[in-house]
């Protein structure tokens, strides 16, 4: 009987508590229903890993003098006047997964010798060529390739 006793003692706060909480008055707040899948909802854009620029050095070298150069980047054409060899420019190319062209083109006079052109693509040479002759040398060369970004 004891036993009977004691439990009717430890359960009675339980089920009091339990009562008062239910009569509270307080509704208890109803979960947020979900939204219902829409069908013009908006594709999901394709994730692009994070991408850094590349470096694209464009490069003249030999002796003499160069009368111009012209280069160009996705049809961006810069020219510049005579410069003395050697000659480089650095260009960065935009990280977006297309692929970017370039060209490089040279006129060249002065004593005998070779022009060599060749680019680097975050330093890695990607293409070479090179031009020249005997005597006093007048000439034309060019150089183009395609960097993916």
């Amino acid at each position: 009987m004891e036993f009977r006793t004691a439990a009717r003692t430890a359960f009675a706060p339980v089920a009091l508590l339990a009562v008062l909480s239910a009569c509270s008055g307080s509704p208890a707040p109803a979960p947020a229903p979900n939204p219902a899948p829409s069908s013009s909802a908006a594709p999901a854009k394709e994730q692009v890993p994070d991408r850094q620029p590349h470096t694209l050095v464009l490069n003249a070298t030999g002796s003499g003098s160069l009368k111009q150069v012209t280069y160009t980047l996705d049809g961006a054409t810069k020219e510049t006047g005579q410069v003395k060899m050697p000659w480089r420019q650095s260009l960065t190319v935009p990280a977006d997964g297309k692929p970017h062209q370039w060209t490089l083109e040279i006129t060249y006079s002065g004593a005998s010798g070779q022009v060599e052109m060749y680019s680097v693509v975050d330093g890695k040479e990607s293409a070479h060529t090179a031009s020249g002759g005997r005597g006093n040398v007048t000439g034309s060369a060019s150089i183009g390739g395609s960097v993916a970004g």
